[in-house]
């Protein structure tokens, strides 16, 4: 939601270009360099190895290479940047469009810089390259060498900027890695994205060409002149409830979308607005709730209204309510819990980022598990609600509105496994913690059941077998066997597991539900058993009853139809799930969740659900301690 002030239109000040993958060819000569320091070592590159290797500064790339070696990573670091300079030296190519877009930037008097990850050694033997083919230099250089921090940190355009005494907003980033966008946009530039081996999806602010021949003096100043308004993703916030008496913060910054940066924030100058609130300019709102008035008073609501106002004098404006709660007010009595798998990290989706913050903050979540997070996932959706979350390995992770107080489990825990957290919801009016504990888990995803069940006709005693042989028996067992001292003491700290556990549940596949599951049931799913052993029960399944009125399917919103090209319908199924244990959680209600335009596979990159799976939301009511 924009307010209706329109600065007048600014206009390009300088164009801020990327080197390596971008001007010049030297992204495959970097990869053999790597590739062939990386077999001095004992270690053979693979595609897999590309997000630890291109786009990224060569401290990251030699200490990849450290931890799988055990070889010194300074020394590592110091092999690479003799061999790539020798490289560069006798292989460079100005890549298709680069000269031309340069010599038009030149003749038309707008600067230039170059902003690399490369050391100046380097960076020096291209820019003499490129003399050698015709370009006369840049205004400015920026390298590895100076700034503390480099891409994807802002810090190297920020250099550029100051250098140039420009401001970033009128800028135009040239770029070809994710890992440079993001330094970009994090600095404030407008972002023209030539991607080299990575895709890269168009946003606000960031036009994606395939080459740089497409681009032209007349498209960047547009994209500069033509700069989206800022907007925040949401009208209106309610953040988690404040006590009163006690320090409260919230963070909206990182719901601004579309803005030039730097960007302000400020409260609006309201007669209603709260006296103890505090809006910082970071976006950070803080404060210490008065005492409510009246006696009676059980919950009222803070309105905030808060401006951000970025670098073109553009605004937008955001509602933030605050619930707040008297002093000796009870402890939170309601919690909504989520589990959701995000397809991993939501990379099949365009803009998939932007869209899983709006199923989040519409489902109105307090607690998340999630799986195939892709590593940047939770700190970035974290990062952006003022969340915190919790990561474990490459693929798990939780999020939570209320502070994680104690992370469980393995953090190093491979693509299957779990990992767990306990969460701080509020506090006693004497000061004791309310707390909960939530792991979450992803089991291994073959041999599938329902596949062999529903194509191979599988019986229940084979089905068994095969669920042994999937290794995910094994996996729950492991993952039980770690929570048994939170399950232990489930009555008195609630105790929640909730995952993708690619396995059905025996309280599905009954006699009566048969038809649903080609004709077979009951099958005494072994994974759902064990939990059910072990204490946790179904939330879903304790909301609704009769698996036939209610079947609760979250595999699969994008498979109406297997997608191995047999043309047969996928079988539709429940293997998401949030159980819990204890007897201080009450199921109030469960759902399954997918929502908006959700097109079948493989055209999924405009849907608006960005995932494979329905998520699973249970509300419960979080009883006092008996």
């Amino acid at each position: 939601m924009t307010s209706t002030h329109t600065p007048a239109p600014p206009t390009l000040q300088a164009v801020l270009f990327d080197m390596d993958g971008t001007l010049v060819d030297t992204e495959q000569l970097w990869w053999d360099t790597v590739a062939e320091a990386a077999g001095r070592l004992g270690h053979v590159l693979v595609e897999a190895d590309r997000p630890d290797v291109l786009g990224r500064p060569v401290a990251h790339t030699a200490g990849f290479l450290a931890a799988r070696s055990g070889a010194p990573a300074a020394e590592i670091a110091a092999v690479l940047h003799r061999a790539f300079a020798e490289r560069v030296r006798t292989r460079v190519v100005p890549l298709p469009g680069a000269l031309a877009l340069l010599g038009a930037l030149r003749d038309e008097g707008v600067p230039t810089a170059l902003v690399t990850a490369s050391p100046r050694e380097v960076a020096e033997t291209v820019v003499a390259a490129l003399a050698e083919a015709g370009h006369g230099g840049f205004t400015v250089t920026v390298t590895a060498d100076d700034t503390v921090l480099t891409k994807p940190n802002p810090d190297p355009y920020l250099a550029a900027c100051r250098a140039l005494r420009v401001p970033p907003a009128a800028c135009v980033a040239v770029e070809d890695t994710p890992t440079g966008v993001a330094s970009a946009e994090a600095a404030g530039c407008q972002v023209l994205a030539v991607p080299s081996a990575v895709r890269i999806d168009p946003a606000p602010g960031r036009t994606v060409l395939r080459t740089l021949e497409e681009a032209t003096l007349d498209r960047l100043r547009a994209l500069v002149a033509d700069a989206p308004a800022p907007r925040f993703l949401v009208p209106v916030l309610t953040t988690r409830r404040a006590r009163a008496g006690q320090p409260f913060t919230a963070r909206v910054s990182g719901l601004v979308r579309g803005a030039a940066r730097p960007v302000t924030f400020a409260a609006a100058d309201r007669p209603d607005r709260p006296d103890w609130l505090t809006v910082h300019a970071d976006g950070t709102l803080s404060g210490t709730p008065s005492p409510l008035p009246g006696p009676d008073t059980a919950v009222a609501v803070a309105v905030a209204k808060v401006t951000a106002v970025d670098a073109h004098g553009a605004t937008a404006h955001l509602t933030v309510r605050i619930p707040m709660v008297p002093a000796d007010a009870p402890p939170l009595d309601r919690v909504r819990v989520m589990s959701w798998n995000l397809w991993l990290g939501g990379a099949p989706v365009d803009d998939h980022r932007d869209k899983q913050l709006a199923v989040l903050l519409a489902a109105d979540v307090d607690v998340v598990g999630l799986q195939e997070s892709a590593v940047h996932a939770a700190p970035e959706i974290a990062a952006a609600l003022g969340w915190f979350h919790h990561s474990a390995g490459e693929n798990l992770a939780i999020l939570s509105r209320h502070p994680v107080v104690e992370t469980l489990g393995d953090p190093g825990v491979g693509f299957y496994g779990a990992a767990g957290a306990r969460i701080r919801l509020d506090e006693h009016p004497d000061g004791a913690p309310h707390e909960l504990v939530l792991w979450t888990a992803h089991l291994n995803h073959t041999p599938y059941g329902p596949y062999d069940a529903c194509f191979d006709g599988l019986g229940a005693p084979e089905l068994a077998d095969r669920e042994r042989e999937s290794g995910r028996v094994r996996q729950i067992g492991e993952i039980l066997a770690r929570m048994a001292p939170d399950l232990a003491a489930a009555d008195r700290t609630p105790v929640l597991l909730v995952g993708d556990f690619n396995a059905p549940s025996h309280l599905d596949w009954t006699a009566g539900a048969a038809r649903l599951h080609g004709g077979h049931g009951p099958v005494d799913w072994p994974v759902s058993r064990a939990v059910e052993r072990a204490g946790l029960r179904d939330s879903y399944r304790e909301a609704h009853p009769d698996p036939v009125t209610d079947p609760g399917t979250t595999w699969s919103p994008v498979h109406p139809r297997h997608e191995h090209g047999s043309g047969r319908p996928e079988p539709q199924d429940r293997i998401d799930f949030v159980l819990h244990a204890g007897d201080r959680l009450t199921v109030l209600d469960s759902t399954t969740l997918a929502t908006g335009r959700i097109a079948p596979w493989p055209d999924v990159a405009a849907n608006d659900w960005p995932s494979d799976h329905a998520a699973v939301v249970t509300t419960f009511r979080f009883d006092r301690p008996a």
